[in-house]
C-alpha cells in the first residue's frame, strides 16, 4: 500500500507542476463561505485562510471506472489535487479518508496541496496521505451520469525527500468540488 501511495504522490507533483507552469489566468477568488460557481467544474477552498477558487480552464480532471482526478491552478503558483480511485469501479456518496492510516482496499483517497515559487521554480507539497500526523477526508454528496460533487478538508504534511515527514503543515478547508462530464 505504501508503494502505491508513494507513486500516486510524486504523480501528483509531476502533474501539478507541469499545469501549473503550463497554464494562464488568475484564479484566487473563491473560497470561505463562497458556494462555488452555478454550472462548471471548479475547485474552491481556504488554504491556510486564503480564498482558493480554480474553474474553466483552470479546474480540469476526469472520472472513468471510479476513479476520479480532479485538479484545481492558479498563475500565483497554488494547485489542490483531488484524487479517489475506487476498486468496485463506482463512486458512491460517502465519505472517504483520505490519510495514512486508511485502511480500504476498496479506495484510496489523496488530497494535496502544492506552492510553487515562480521565481525560483521551487515547490513545496502538502499531502493529505503520507505521514501520521496528516488527515484529510472527501465526502461525496452527489454522483449521477451528469456531475460528481462534494466537499473535502484535510491537514497537509508537507512532502520532503527520504520521507522524513519533518517538514511544515497546511491547513485546508471549506473545501467544495465539482465535476462535470
Amino acid at each position: 500500500m505504501k508503494t502505491i501511495k508513494r507513486f500516486l504522490g510524486l504523480s501528483i507533483m509531476a502533474g501539478m507542476a507541469t499545469l501549473v507552469l503550463s497554464c494562464g489566468g488568475s484564479s484566487d477568488d473563491g473560497g470561505g463561505g463562497f458556494s462555488g460557481p452555478s454550472t462548471g467544474t471548479f475547485v474552491k477552498a481556504k488554504t491556510a485562510g486564503a480564498n482558493f477558487l480554480a474553474e474553466g480552464q483552470y479546474a480540469n480532471g476526469g472520472f472513468a471506472s471510479g476513479n476520479l482526478v480532479l485538479q484545481g491552478i492558479s498563475m500565483t503558483g497554488k494547485s489542490i489535487n483531488i484524487q479517489l480511485y475506487c476498486n468496485d469501479g463506482t463512486i458512491d456518496v460517502a465519505s472517504y479518508n483520505a490519510n495514512d492510516t486508511q485502511n480500504s482496499d476498496a479506495y484510496v483517497a489523496s488530497l494535496s496541496y502544492i506552492e510553487i515559487n515562480t521565481s525560483t521554480m521551487t515547490s513545496i507539497t502538502y499531502s493529505s496521505l503520507f505521514c501520521e500526523n496528516a488527515n484529510g477526508s472527501i465526502e461525496i454528496t452527489t454522483s449521477n451520469s451528469d456531475k460528481i460533487e462534494g466537499t473535502f478538508s484535510f491537514i497537509g504534511k508537507e512532502v520532503r525527500e527520504n520521507d522524513d515527514c519533518s517538514g511544515g503543515t497546511k491547513n485546508i478547508t471549506n473545501g467544495s468540488f465539482r465535476y462535470e462530464f
